[in-house]
């Protein structure tokens, strides 16, 4: 019977997303909870916070404002920083996409949504409802009141989503894992719980929150008097003629600016505010967990665990494989039972399960040098040449053998004086035309434009400067269209165009729209650990043998970037580089993690290099990369 496949890594890491979800979605609930007891109508001593009522209504009304915002998350959740090579080309790629619509449509549902259920919890002091009764003896007539806030709450979306796609909420930063090859020194601390991280980033968070809710306070009067207020009274004018009897009024031409709307302004725009800052903490912290379960990997309780990690280590999905080499780095350094289970899976049809491991960790690697390869020498699209096109002509129409007389010579001759100045400008104008060599402009058309040359130099000599006549130069000219383009580049705009050292090296050396930190990372270490926990784990010897292998991997991609670091030259926009600039701290980090791995396998291995096949110039090679020189 043919065996059965083996479960997916998706099957076990999916579960596992939704368990966090649903923690941190919890946890939301509670702030959800606070709020909907801070907005409620307290004339009731007891219903007001009760949650099996009026409040427990409005915590879910509420949470779904902050479940939107989830959803979103989810919807573009990817890992890796985003690397370009300017804010600008940032902006450039990501400003047309779905992602970005989608971003500012979901944070707009997000704020009508708790606008509304903001408007119906609050007392009816708050004078916040559609239309306003005024005195027994006037009509009905639509409240601006609701209209202005509501109007707050929707730049704050606005605003929102610009810091949203800023600061790229959607990624999510797992934890860089450490290098950790020393069974015998303990377990590595436990990751913090996601609350104790939202613990540390609270006053950050409360700092976030007060300033955009004080500035939305302060600038959301003058943005909506200028901007929004006629549009957003016909909208809403349309709408309340619907449902009640209002005439159709003119604005006032007063905005309603009263001090306790402004002041509600700023208290429901921080709640507004602190539930989309909250889910978004909350979400990321609970993602950059580790992919454990119960303290096991999460393939663990896999009928077939290896083939389940392998099958996450080669998905084409960011998510599913970057979680993965994560698992993979863990069970590398913390679970030898696992470890002895890799070296002893050795009947695999598509090769031993280290085999598949070390491809794939080494291609993470060795794409590095590649990609830097690459930079240095694109290669350029051959252009096919053009083919020739045969056009079939028309039928002849008469078999009559060519004129070989001037066609265009007159059939008779000009009786008329008007039909001779018509001929004698015809043949000047037809020698012209019909002359193999250009025509010569006219002796008398040259001899006024040297005289005006002439005339043009005597006065620019009297009446300018030898710096004036330098300065308009076309040397001078673009001199000093340099500085003015140099000059603006050191402006805060300028900014947004510079194309740095280190946002160039990142994008090279870590991949493009996202880099590969982790995945980077978490293949050195696990190689690393592999390698030495063969020593003693491995009966059957495979690893020995890719031992060399590694080594010259690994001594080769740190030659590679740190020639490219070294030798990279600045781009012009650069206009602030300095040579203490020439580094980018996750490529530090790449390049450190190697040099550990390869000083780790070097110590480990030196004695037994001439068995493995290494020569004294590769160890020696090998040390000196690895900044361990000496004799063995």
């Amino acid at each position: 019977m043919a065996s059965l496949r083996p479960p997916l890594y998706r099957q076990f890491l999916t579960p596992a997303l939704h368990r966090r979800f649903t923690s941190a979605a919890l946890i939301t609930l509670v702030v959800c909870y606070a709020e909907a007891v801070l907005i409620a109508d307290k004339s009731s001593i007891f219903w007001f916070w009760f949650p099996i009522g009026p409040a427990g209504i409005r915590t879910l009304l509420l949470f779904v404002s902050a479940l939107s915002i989830f959803v979103l998350r989810v919807a573009q959740l990817h890992l890796g920083s985003r690397t370009t090579a300017s804010p600008f080309e940032t902006f450039t790629r990501y400003l047309f996409r779905l992602n970005t619509v989608q971003t500012l449509a979901w944070y707009l549902f997000s704020a009508w949504w708790f606008s509304e259920v903001y408007m119906w919890s609050v007392p009816e002091s708050a004078n916040l409802g559609w239309v306003a009764a005024g005195k027994p003896w006037e009509r009905k007539r639509l409240n601006e009141r609701p209209i202005y806030l509501r109007s707050v709450f929707f730049m704050l979306a606005v605003l929102q989503s610009g810091l949203h796609l800023y600061y790229n909420y959607d990624s999510v930063a797992l934890p860089v894992m450490q290098a950790k090859t020393d069974a015998s020194s303990g377990q590595p601390p436990k990751q913090e719980h996601p609350v104790l991280q939202l613990k540390v980033l609270l006053p950050s968070l409360s700092r976030e929150i007060g300033t955009r809710a004080t500035g939305m306070a302060i600038l959301g009067p003058v943005v909506y008097a200028l901007f929004i207020r006629r549009a957003a009274w016909s909208c809403s004018l349309y709408f309340a003629a619907l449902l009640w009897d209002v005439p159709a009024s003119q604005l006032s031409y007063i905005p309603p600016y009263h001090y306790s709307l402004i002041l509600r302004s700023l208290t429901s725009g921080a709640l507004l505010i602190t539930t989309w800052e909250f889910s978004n903490a909350i979400f990321s912290a609970y993602l950059t967990l580790e992919p454990m379960k119960r303290e096991q990997p999460l393939t663990g309780e896999s009928k077939d665990p290896n083939a389940s990690l392998l099958n996450g280590l080669k998905a084409k999905r960011e998510v599913i494989r970057t979680f993965a080499f994560c698992e993979l780095a863990l069970i590398s350094q913390r679970f030898a039972a696992r470890r002895k289970a890799i070296f002893a899976d050795i009947d695999r049809p598509t090769g031993s399960a280290w085999t598949q491991i070390m491809t794939l960790c080494v291609g993470n690697i060795l794409a590095i040098s590649n990609r830097i390869a690459e930079f240095q020498n694109p290669t350029t699209k051959s252009v096919a040449p053009p083919q020739r096109i045969t056009i079939e002509s028309l039928p002849s129409i008469s078999s009559a053998p060519l004129r070989k007389e001037n066609i265009f010579s007159n059939a008779r001759t000009p009786a008329t004086t008007r039909e001779k100045i018509e001929s004698s400008f015809g043949t000047i104008a037809k020698s012209y035309g019909q002359s193999p060599q250009p025509a010569k402009p006219l002796k008398f058309l040259e001899s006024q434009r040297a005289e005006g040359e002439k005339y043009l130099g005597v006065a620019r000599q009297k009446l300018l400067t030898q710096g004036q006549q330098e300065s308009l130069s076309s040397s001078g000219l673009l001199a000093q269209y340099n500085a003015y383009l140099i000059r603006f580049l050191r402006t805060p705009f300028g900014r947004l165009f510079r194309r740095t050292f280190k946002r160039r090296v990142s994008t090279v050396v870590l991949g493009s729209p996202f880099g590969e930190l982790n995945p980077i990372i978490d293949s050195v270490n696990a190689l690393t650990a592999l390698a030495l926990a063969s020593l003693a784990e491995d009966n059957y010897g495979k690893v020995a043998k890719d031992v060399p292998l590694l080594i010259q991997a690994f001594v080769s991609v740190i030659q590679s970037v740190e020639g490219f670091v070294r030798d990279l030259p600045v781009h012009w926009t650069d206009v602030e580089f300095s040579e203490s600039d020439r580094r980018a701290e996750e490529v530090d980090l790449v390049v450190g993690t190697l040099k550990a791995g390869l000083k780790e396998m070097v110590d480990a291995f030196g004695k037994y290099a001439a068995e493995l096949g290494l020569t004294e110039r590769d160890m020696k090679a090998a040390r000196r990369v690895a900044g361990v020189e000496g004799d063995e």
